[in-house]
């Protein structure tokens, strides 16, 4: 008693495993609240939302296999469990152990075990899941009825060119089109290799230079989805984003002839002026605007219709005067990486310029 005491008395002082698990739950509730947080402030949607025919076929291969997963994990898991149970028992009552015969028959079931249960179930499931895959996926390779339209975007670094070669119109960063109605949709890169996505509407597409890969994309529901780039490319990848329009059959006909005409004439002398500074200004280098410019740049977007889109710089900003300025003045502090250089005017020639850019519309 005293040897023991002794030890006792010398034994280091640790907390207690109330104190352990207490404290294992408060980190559990700080990361989650953290990851809350995060997740809050994200505005991806999810792919497990489909609001199209190719996102709901690719939720309903990932949502099955997701399953599998499930009750394989609960299978694997419970006899994990049984396991430990058993050596843990077989421990505390000290079983004599089997003979030979015993043994060798204790062998022949945990091998055939092992061979059915870790061989050949998984590679059954392995083999179900991909013939699923490949026969779901392979719809997309199909031409849906009813396509109508054709729409060539091009990745730049970092903005995308929208073209409806159709119907000469080109813009950028923004993709309309006509509700519950497949468009065909053609995949270029004009630099890198990027990646179209469009999480609700279908998977992800690289977009490779030199080849043009094809897609079909259809949107059950009117609404604006969230687009963009899902392939590293560069130090503004993660500014890479586009807005995918979906509208009524009548709004994306009037969008589309809009779209279609020439750049507004100037109403006022002070937007005039702006018109003849776009000319002669490093602007006119970069940027073309249907109707004035005698050459389509290729450089930058096409500005013909740029007061009619709802953001700047690859949605970077919403499209308003300040954020105009802002962008033609310092681009880099902006959107550090990308392809636009500052214009450096004078005040009057600046303010002649935003006046005629504020009435592309």
């Amino acid at each position: 008693m005293r040897y023991q005491n002794h030890r006792q008395d010398h034994l280091p002082q640790v907390p207690s495993m109330r104190a352990h698990a207490r404290a294992g739950r408060l980190v559990a509730a700080a990361a989650t609240a953290v990851a809350a947080a995060l997740l809050g402030g994200c505005e991806m949607p999810i792919a497990l939302d489909p609001r199209g025919p190719a996102a709901a076929e690719i939720a309903r291969i990932w949502w099955l296999l997701f399953w599998t997963a499930v009750v394989v994990s609960v299978i694997v898991f419970t006899l994990l469990g049984f396991a430990v149970r058993r050596a843990r028992t077989s421990a505390r009552t000290d079983e004599p152990h089997p003979t030979s015969e015993e043994g060798a028959r204790i062998d022949n079931r945990a091998t055939g075990f092992v061979l059915i249960g870790g061989g050949l179930i998984p590679a059954l499931i392995l083999i179900a899941a991909t013939v699923l895959t490949l026969t779901g996926l392979a719809v997309f390779d199909r031409p849906p009825d009813g396509v109508e339209h054709t729409i060539v975007v091009r990745g730049h670094m970092f903005w995308w060119e929208v073209e409806y070669p159709e119907h000469g119109v080109v813009t950028a960063n923004e993709i309309h089109v006509p509700v519950g109605q497949p468009v065909r949709v053609e995949l270029e890169s004009a630099d890198v290799i990027h990646s179209f996505w469009v999480p609700q509407l279908h998977g992800k597409i690289e977009m490779i230079p030199g080849k043009t890969n094809v897609i079909y994309m259809e949107a059950d529901e009117a609404g604006t989805y969230f687009g963009k780039c899902a392939e590293f490319c560069g130090r503004q990848h993660a500014n890479m984003e586009f807005l995918f329009i979906a509208q009524e059959r009548d709004e994306f006909d009037a969008w589309l002839e809009r779209q279609a005409a020439d750049a507004a004439e100037p109403t006022d002398d002070i937007a005039l002026r702006g018109r003849d500074v776009f000319v002669e200004s490093p602007c006119a280098a970069c940027h073309s605007v249907r109707g004035l410019t005698p050459a389509a740049a290729e450089a930058g977007p096409d500005l013909t219709h740029l007061a009619s889109r709802r953001t700047l710089a690859a949605r970077t900003l919403p499209n308003v005067p300040g954020n105009l300025a802002g962008w033609i003045l310092d681009p880099q502090g902006i959107k550090p990486g990308n392809q636009m250089p500052a214009v450096n005017l004078e005040p009057d020639d600046f303010h002649a310029l935003l006046a005629y850019l504020g009435g592309l519309r």
